[in-house]
């Protein structure tokens, strides 16, 4: 039985070096890999490595309406209820979570925020442009809860 394409142990104590490739003809790789900054081959050639780019977001919005999620950026509040114009959205938004994607008409539109009780802890109003897409996080200030809203790098067709 051959023992071809088995790294060699022990790993280096720090500071110790040593080449990743051992060179051509050879498949094993020898460790201890070198130091950072070191250098040294790490592949034959020959191969090639294709990098995969991420695809773009794209969320299709049709002129004259926006696209707009949440965020709850905030600590040691409940879960909330988002509401636009009066009309329930999002459910439940705990922190450290955003909600999809929700399709509105451009414009200014009233955004509350609840408690699950009922208790309202912020209202305010804020402009979507046409076919636009954002994020509004729910953050802390110093003085109680506001509105940030950020316009999303995600490609709008």
């Amino acid at each position: 039985m051959e023992n071809r394409n088995i790294p060699v142990t022990p790993l280096p104590n720090p500071g110790e070096g040593g080449a990743v490739f051992p060179g051509e003809g050879a498949n094993t790789p020898s460790i201890p890999l070198p130091n950072p900054g070191e250098g040294g081959p790490v592949s034959p050639g020959g191969g090639t490595i294709t990098i995969q780019p991420l695809p773009d977001y794209t969320i299709t919005v049709p002129t004259r309406y926006a696209a707009v999620r949440f965020l709850n950026a905030t600590h040691g509040y409940p879960p909330f209820r988002i509401f636009i114009d009066g009309t329930r959205v999002v459910n439940l938004l705990s922190a450290g979570t955003a909600s999809g994607y929700i399709r509105l008409p451009a414009g200014s539109h009233t955004i509350t925020v609840s408690g699950q009780d009922g208790y309202v802890y912020l209202e305010q109003p804020l402009a979507f442009a046409s076919g636009s897409t954002s994020t509004v996080a729910i953050i802390n200030r110093a003085g109680g809860l506001s509105l940030t809203q950020i316009a999303d790098a995600c490609r709008v067709i």
